[in-house]
């Protein structure tokens, strides 16, 4: 009876970690990812008076922010850039802050987080994003992707990019089945190791 309650005890510890970890930020991209990334191009300084808008459509049930790979220039920046996310439909602005220059990485994906969209599977986004002070030589840039298949629209200020598309994936921090299977059995098989373990050497 105590070997049975244990064994329970166990699977639920297993379990219960298994359940928490499982939560986690998955990334889906907005653009083509099997477009060679040699051919990947930039916005440009995103200078002051210059604005991205970047169409998307949200792949899950609910959003946390975006991703965007940015350059900047190797410069260690000082200027601020404020975004917006806009429902596409009614056009009203429904989350936005501000990033620092500072906080970017060149070349590297940067997320900007937000407090959660709930229920917006399927719902089309417009991601704004531009600075009121950054000057020439204290800018971000934005990488942009050849598009392929993706009904979505990237401009810079009133220009259309109608072949590319913004280098940005949307995240959403949820439960992930997939994740929580591994976990379990991962853990588990490393509970059934150990004890194999500290059988034979005792």
């Amino acid at each position: 009876m105590k070997k049975a309650i244990k064994y329970v005890i166990v699977a639920l510890v297993i379990v219960g970690f298994s359940f928490l970890y499982a939560h986690i930020d998955k990334e889906i991209p907005v653009y083509d990812k099997t477009a060679d990334t040699s051919l990947y191009g930039n916005m440009g300084e995103l200078h002051q008076g210059v604005y991205i808008q970047q169409e998307f459509v949200a792949k899950r049930s609910v959003l946390d922010g975006v991703s965007i790979k940015f350059g900047t220039y190797g410069i260690d920046l000082t200027s601020t850039y404020d975004f917006q996310i806009i429902d596409e439909d009614s056009g009203n602005t429904i989350r936005e802050g501000v990033l620092k220059g500072a906080d970017v990485e060149n070349g590297k994906y940067h997320t900007i987080r937000f407090d959660q969209i709930e229920d917006c599977k399927n719902q089309r986004f417009i991601f704004r994003f531009g600075s009121s002070n950054a000057e020439v030589g204290n800018a971000l840039t934005a990488f942009n992707v050849p598009k392929g298949k993706e009904k979505v629209k990237l401009t810079l200020n009133s220009d259309n990019f109608d072949h590319n598309t913004l280098a940005m994936r949307t995240v959403s921090h949820q439960f992930d089945v997939e994740n929580f299977i591994s976990v379990v059995f991962a853990v588990a098989y490393l509970y059934v190791f150990i004890i194999i373990l500290f059988k034979f050497f005792n």
